[in-house]
């Protein structure tokens, strides 16, 4: 009989560490579980749990599938000429290395443009030890990427999505949180020798309003690669590549009804279907980022991502937000997926995010009761 999910914490918030999350993972060889998260501290610029707080990288480890994990220990922490260590990566690549990617913050301040350097570096001890890091991109204006990002294409090319922000750092506020000098374009970098060098895709994804944001990939059973977005316009958008992320066809809809969040794209390796995870939730431009995030949503397409016949929701409650999935999916046949959860501030109109105390939470899945 399939398993109902079970809910974890992998980390509640605190006033000392008012967010944690950003997570990626990977399962080693031995089927213990390695997790990259961020731990943002508290500062005396009131930032809170927002994207522009100091953090740092901290790993650990799990043993029983997710559901307890070892105490944090520090793996990066920014230097003299940096804010933030940010939005951490991890592939098991074709060749059995784990790869790692991460962005450190130069610069980011509300209502000025940004900087970030982005690095990778490889694991060939399971992700005891990594190579010194390589720069995907340096110190770029308003260049960044995602939590679990990277994949690796049939063909040995590792593709990471991007967003480029044509403006500011971050928006003012006021109504759904839009400003027009803010707009975010997609594209990709790719790498074909195994993360050594790096190159920027042809083109970029446009949208209006806020623009294409958050992008993930995955490749189709045909060779292209599918990206989906976070956008203002009430959807989440998708675009496909037909050299490998090089170039992008032009945006549209997925049919699929988002608020301005982030989703997952990733494979199910035991059935090949595609699994999205969202948040199943009006267009609302009275809420913050456009409605509710929440529920917190699986969808599985097996025709490509032309339709999604199962949905099945992880978490309901409409006073929360749920947000920044990463997934993965283990030998044992369930989907970990680690995510953010935080109380809204208000429900009533306009909505509010809460966003002082976001809690890294974990959700382990049955495989078998996604599809039943």
């Amino acid at each position: 009989m399939p398993i109902p999910p079970e809910i974890h914490y992998v980390a509640r918030a605190s006033r000392e560490h008012p967010r944690h999350g950003g997570a990626d993972m990977v399962e080693l060889a031995d089927g213990s579980i390695f997790m990259l998260k961020m731990l943002i501290h508290e500062s005396d610029l009131d930032q809170g749990a927002g994207d522009d707080a100091p953090s740092d990288l901290v790993t650990l480890r799990s043993t029983d599938s997710g559901r307890t994990w070892s105490d944090s220990t520090v793996f990066l922490q920014p230097g003299p000429d940096e804010t933030a260590a940010y939005t951490p990566g991890l592939l098991r690549l074709q060749d059995g290395r784990i790869l790692l990617r991460y962005e450190m913050y130069h610069k980011f301040v509300v209502n000025e443009p940004f900087s970030i350097s982005s690095y990778a570096c490889l694991s060939s001890d399971e992700c005891t030890t990594f190579s010194e890091p390589v720069a995907i991109w340096s110190r770029s204006s308003n260049l960044c990427g995602s939590m679990n990002d990277l994949r690796q294409l049939s063909t040995g090319r590792i593709v990471i999505p991007t967003c480029h922000m044509e403006g500011t750092a971050l928006q003012e506020e006021g109504e759904g949180y839009l400003a027009p000098t803010n707009t975010s374009v997609a594209g990709t970098f790719y790498s074909d020798d195994n993360g050594r060098t790096w190159h920027g895709c042809d083109n970029y994804v446009y949208l209006p309003m806020r623009g294409c944001m958050e992008p993930k990939i995955e490749e189709l059973e045909d060779g292209r690669v599918m990206m989906v977005m976070r956008t203002q316009l009430g959807s989440l958008f998708q675009s496909f590549s037909d050299d490998g992320g090089a170039s992008w066809s032009q945006p549209q809809t997925s049919g699929l009804h988002a608020p301005e969040s982030c989703p997952l794209l990733m494979r199910i390796p035991q059935t090949d279907d595609l699994l999205l995870i969202y948040n199943d939730s009006e267009y609302d431009p009275k809420f913050d980022h456009y409605g509710v995030r929440s529920p917190f949503t699986m969808a599985v397409s097996s025709d490509s991502g032309v339709t999604w016949a199962i949905r099945k929701n992880i978490e309901t409650a409409p006073e929360w937000e749920f947000t920044n999935p990463a997934a993965i999916i283990t030998r044992d046949n369930n989907v970990v997926v680690a995510y953010e959860a935080s109380q809204y501030a208000s429900l009533e109109h306009p909505g509010q995010l809460g966003r002082t105390q976001m809690n890294l939470k974990l959700a382990i899945i049955d495989i078998d009761w996604l599809y039943s």
